[in-house]
């Protein structure tokens, strides 16, 4: 079975009702993004702008879990 995308792991993040799985996933996302970016060089601005804006939601998701 292949590796999750970083837009299933973002979506598992943002659905996660228990906070104490929240951190796990929010970072198992961040993490997907990160790499997506280092191994997809050539990024259209459309998906840099996608990429940033999942980043700040799960931002986001962390800070109201605080």
């Amino acid at each position: 079975m292949p590796d999750p995308t970083w837009q299933e792991l973002y979506n598992a993040a943002i659905v996660e009702f228990d906070l104490t799985k929240l951190p796990e996933r929010v970072e198992a996302a961040s993490q997907a993004i990160h790499q997506y970016r280092v191994r997809k060089q050539a990024l259209s601005a459309a998906e840099r702008n996608q990429l940033d804006d999942a980043l700040r939601v799960l931002f986001a998701l962390m800070q109201r879990a605080a």
